[in-house]
């Protein structure tokens, strides 16, 4: 057997990385913390040093701000909306009974002393008199009479501030819910992405595969490989080459009924483009496109691979739908092993010499 036959079977055995005499762990712990984008697909950039005048244009489409805002904001903002509305109108209408005498304990036994609200003679009667008036939820014993044309004003205004801020406060936890993190995981991406054969070219492949219910549909894929470059003053430069991701059969446009691999073909500049990908200052960021079937709404799911999260001369394990029967034994049912989603095993048609790019 001749030395290359006999390197390349050598290569087969050993792992790329360790054929190359780098340290995976090494390169992991420098890279982790140089991410853009997250491993949950969050983007890791801070604005910073930005003035109140460039900061006011987020106060110009306040849905949006607040939609990025946590939870615990969004309720309290929801709380918040009722509770000030109440007192502030309570305030008013203490103020109003006031200055007409409601409060005076003298004339509530006079008989023809008739009062602007009915019953309202302290400051807590007004806020229940003000959180009954807002949500229509019937006076009871307190009730505005006409004795009073500025406290029937009030009430009417109450009434649409109440139903505004109920419409825009519900509709923001709605549009938070859609919004949220779930959707954020409605597809699953593999823990690595690989590089091996197909279609006798070159292919950057990663699988992904659908998280749960709902579907997206009429979903596609791209890549940015974001590059950074040490400039001659000091400074960092960030480059971007872009890569169209299509499914097992070609299509741009990804099924995901079941989990897929989707690949990139380099056709030309091939250990050029691995260089590339191999560089410890590169990171690849695979994204996914398309409409959440439930409710219509479009979502965009990424996911970054650093250098160490790349995977030479390997493919995924196939875990295509197997038809089997159910467990009450009556029907058959499409079974998908989501355990080998991660696996990976060696490409038998990769050629091993591209193992020193690593």
């Amino acid at each position: 057997m001749g030395w290359s036959k006999l390197k390349t079977e050598i290569l087969k055995v050993i792992p790329c990385d360790l054929a190359a005499g780098k340290s995976r762990k090494k390169t992991r712990n420098i890279n982790n913390q140089s991410r853009i984008i997250s491993r949950d697909g969050g983007v890791q950039i801070a604005l910073n040093q930005i003035s109140f005048g460039k900061r006011r244009r987020y106060l110009r489409n306040p849905l949006t701000t607040l939609l990025y805002l946590k939870w615990r904001w969004i309720m309290i903002i929801f709380a918040l909306g009722f509770v000030i509305t109440w007192l502030v109108f309570a305030i008013i209408y203490y103020v109003i009974a006031k200055l007409h005498g409601d409060l005076d304990p003298e004339l509530h036994d006079d008989s023809n002393f008739t009062p602007c609200m009915s019953n309202v003679h302290s400051f807590v009667t007004a806020f229940l008199f003000s959180l009954e008036t807002q949500h229509t939820i019937g006076y009871g014993s307190r009730n505005p009479t006409s004795e009073c044309s500025e406290a029937v004003f009030v009430v009417y205004v109450q009434f649409i501030i109440g139903v505004a801020v109920q419409c825009v406060t519900a509709g923001l936890v709605v549009a938070k819910l859609q919004s949220g993190k779930r959707t954020s995981k409605a597809v699953l991406f593999s823990e690595t992405a690989c590089i091996g054969k197909c279609n006798d070219n070159v292919c950057l492949m990663v699988r992904i595969g659908n998280a749960g219910r709902t579907e997206l549909v009429n979903a596609h894929s791209f890549g940015v490989i974001i590059e950074r470059q040490k400039l001659d003053t000091g400074d960092e430069m960030l480059n971007e080459s872009y890569v169209t991701f299509v499914s097992e059969n070609g299509s741009k446009n990804l099924n995901l009924l079941w989990p897929m691999v989707i690949h990139c073909q380099i056709t030309e500049n091939q250990e050029e483009f691995m260089k590339k990908l191999m560089d410890p200052n590169s990171e690849l960021v695979v994204i996914v496109e398309g409409i959440l079937e439930a409710t219509g709404q479009n979502a965009q799911l990424r996911r970054s691979y650093l250098s160490h999260e790349i995977e030479i001369g390997r493919q995924f394990v196939d875990i295509s739908p197997n038809l089997s029967k159910n467990k009450n034994g009556n029907g058959y049912q499409h079974i998908v092993d989501y355990d080998q989603f991660d696996v990976t095993e060696i490409d038998e048609q990769w050629d091993y010499e591209f193992c020193h790019l690593k």
